[in-house]
């Protein structure tokens, strides 16, 4: 009897019933099972402006859809069964959502932060056709997708700063704003709107190549060097530069300048563009430069924000560390460097922590395997001596004499006495006392072969 009553709240699903729900994406968004509405990314809602909880912090979108969303947020933690008032604008409308907090929870670490991602459900059903029908007034929805994207590497360079005497990000930083809503403004004025859509795919290079600059850690001089390559392809010129500063010395009279505006105001330097003589800019070319010119801006203040950035991490590290803490430079297989202070290293748990700044919050350290490793150098200062050479003082006495050369050809001198084939690792001291390296824990996944000279 028990056992019937059981298969008395149990009910069989064909399969096929998922099939057809997940297949037929262009049916309307189901409000009567949240988890089947069709969810949207933000380079599918790209005339978004503005995604923010009210009276909280400005928020990034990760998918909306009409009975939910997912946001991040950067060192705030929305907690779950809780009501927060999402507030979506889109152009000149503005939309109050209310939603219940189904959960949060840490997605990243960068700096000394935590980046939190939660899910919403809506309370109410929230139509995305104004959303989506805006997207053909007018405004380029190629162009508009890789500005979203552009947006959202932007966001994280921010989260990558740590909040400093209990100011903001935004309030620091706002990396770009000015420049790209300018560059945004000229590209969809009507000189830069021609029927042969050259110039949305051109300025679309261009935004792209800055988005995928600061995905891979491409240094910002790198990623000017590959935007000037890119008009140089658009434009018929024979040279194009960036000069910095306002002098016209060695400018030639008949180039054409483009005046790059700085974070403060006024103008920092030029886009200089030569052209072949008896050539003329038309003007989809001008408008195309014109807004070159503010992404040119916006490249110079992201270099300026990575640059203080490491130097504030680097003086955190630099001076005068609590009992206990190390400096170390982590060097993982793939050639990638992660530098910080660890606390607790110890090869037999098989991993190393990692922290921007000593005694920062536990939801700040970064966790990595040994066997994703190289080598761990345990180091004087994270900044080094690049003009240091080596010198001929050696400690050949602390232990065995060892050179190691790993899998990528670096050969690695010194001494060492905890050498173990079998082990998780061993410790190297340098032969020369006088540089920057105070010791080097050697992962074996790297080693290509030991010899004892």
């Amino acid at each position: 009897m028990a056992s019937n009553m059981g298969r008395a709240h149990l009910t069989l699903v064909p399969d096929t019933v998922h099939r057809f729900a997940d297949a037929h994406e262009s049916s309307p968004d189901s409000w009567d099972d949240r988890r089947s509405s069709i969810r949207r990314t933000l380079s599918e809602l790209s005339t978004l402006t503005l995604v923010r909880v009210k009276y909280g912090p400005e928020v990034s979108l990760i998918d909306l859809s009409s009975g939910g969303a997912q946001i991040e947020t950067t060192s705030y933690r929305f907690q779950p069964g809780s009501t927060i008032v999402v507030q979506i604008a889109a152009g000149s409308k503005t939309f109050a959502v209310p939603s219940l907090v189904l959960r949060a929870r840490v997605s990243r670490i960068a700096a000394s932060a935590a980046t939190y991602r939660t899910a919403l459900a809506f309370k109410r059903r929230f139509e995305l056709s104004d959303l989506l029908e805006a997207e053909t007034s007018g405004r380029d929805p190629y162009l508009l997708r890789e500005h979203a994207k552009l947006h959202v590497q932007l966001r994280r360079l921010e989260e990558s700063i740590p909040p400093q005497g209990g100011t903001t990000r935004s309030a620091l930083t706002g990396v770009g704003r000015g420049a790209l809503s300018a560059a945004l403004t000229i590209m969809e004025s009507p000189p830069a709107q021609p029927a042969s859509g050259t110039f949305s795919r051109e300025m679309g290079r261009l935004l792209r190549i800055i988005t995928v600059g600061l995905t891979n850690g491409t240094a910002p001089h790198a990623i000017l060097d590959q935007m000037v390559e890119g008009m140089r392809r658009a434009v018929p010129a024979q040279a194009i530069r960036v000069v910095n500063g306002l002098s016209l010395v060695g400018i030639p009279a008949e180039a054409t300048c483009f005046d790059v505006p700085s974070r403060g105001g006024g103008n920092a330097g030029r886009l200089v563009v030569e052209c072949p003589r008896g050539c003329r800019l038309d003007s989809e070319h001008l408008s195309y430069l014109k807004a070159a010119a503010q992404l040119v801006m916006l490249v110079a203040e992201i270099e300026e924000v990575i640059v203080g950035r490491d130097c504030g991490a680097a003086a955190a590290t630099n001076g005068d560390l609590p009992v206990g803490w190390k400096r170390i430079v982590v060097r993982y297989l793939d050639g990638r460097l992660l530098k910080g202070v660890t606390t607790d290293f110890a090869a037999t748990k098989g991993h190393v922590h990692v922290w921007m700044v000593p005694n920062g919050p536990e939801e700040s350290r970064i966790t990595v395997s040994i066997g994703h490793l190289k080598a761990i150098f345990f180091v004087h200062d994270l900044e080094g001596d690049p003009a240091y050479q080596p010198g001929t003082d050696t400690s050949s006495d602390l232990g065995r004499r060892i050179e190691i050369t790993f899998l990528d050809g670096e050969v690695l001198e010194g001494t060492t006495l905890s050498y173990s084939q079998e082990g998780r690792g061993f410790f190297v001291t340098p032969l020369d006392n006088g540089g920057n390296n105070v010791r080097i824990f050697v992962a074996p996944a790297a080693v290509r072969h030991v010899k004892f000279p």
